[in-house]
């Protein structure tokens, strides 16, 4: 039997109500609130990118620096040891490549530590001339810069030295008209004693200067008096 319009309606009617009870529903519901930006976290040291550095080839030359790099080079990059000579041997040119060959073909090359030693003993100034006593004798002769490079030079090749030692030792070095001036006003460590006689070096500097101009460009004369005639 055919279905009525009002059972349709019904029907219909019942449907819109089950629409209109879903979207109440939804309405009232707690929206989702966006989330906000996150920010992502800094990145932690092991995923930081690594700075490229590079070590100077060796070539013989200022053995104890190129041996401070080196090492310096190698902590840094955590190189294991076992692969330290082999990486070195690609940083040297020259007469110390040449030892080098000699050495690893003679098999005198075992560890990192022993080829340091070889290192220094084939192209380092030899500790026979007595770095030290070179040092206690050392006196400025000429800027306080000069003098300082020479002294950081030795103190550099002697280890176990006190810095009270160093810092007496230094200043026992400047020259008469400098060193007065620092030990009056007794600086605690190297660096103190090193810019007070850099400071006196320049004011001594600037009265040289001021003199000079004096001598080159003398006051006038104050105009001499009438001499009194005889009559």
């Amino acid at each position: 039997m055919a279905r009525t319009n009002a059972e349709r309606l019904d029907d219909l009617s019942e449907k819109v109500d089950a629409i209109i009870t879903q979207l109440t529903a939804l309405t009232a519901a707690p929206q989702p609130q966006p989330s906000p930006s996150v920010t992502p976290p800094p990145p932690t040291p092991q995923h930081l990118p690594r700075m490229k550095l590079d070590v100077p080839k060796f070539d013989g030359s200022d053995a104890m620096g190129w041996i401070f790099k080196i090492s310096q080079f190698f902590d840094f990059h955590h190189t294991p040891e076992e692969e330290r000579l082999t990486v070195a041997s690609l940083y040297m040119e020259g007469q110390a490549l040449s030892w080098f060959q000699w050495m690893h073909r003679n098999n005198q090359l075992h560890t990192w530590f022993g080829f340091l030693q070889a290192l220094e003993t084939r192209f380092a100034p030899s500790y026979y001339d007595e770095p030290s006593s070179a040092l206690f004798k050392l006196v400025q002769k000429s800027t306080v810069n000069s003098y300082l490079t020479e002294f950081e030079r030795l103190a550099n090749r002697i280890v176990g030295l006190p810095q009270p030692f160093l810092l007496s030792c230094f200043i026992s070095g400047l020259s008469p008209e400098i060193r007065r001036e620092v030990q009056a006003l007794r600086p605690l460590s190297l660096s103190q004693a090193t810019a007070l006689a850099k400071l006196q070096e320049d004011k001594i500097e600037d009265r040289r200067r001021l003199f000079k101009n004096k001598s080159t460009n003398p006051s006038p004369n104050s105009p001499s008096l009438p001499s009194s005639s005889i009559t």
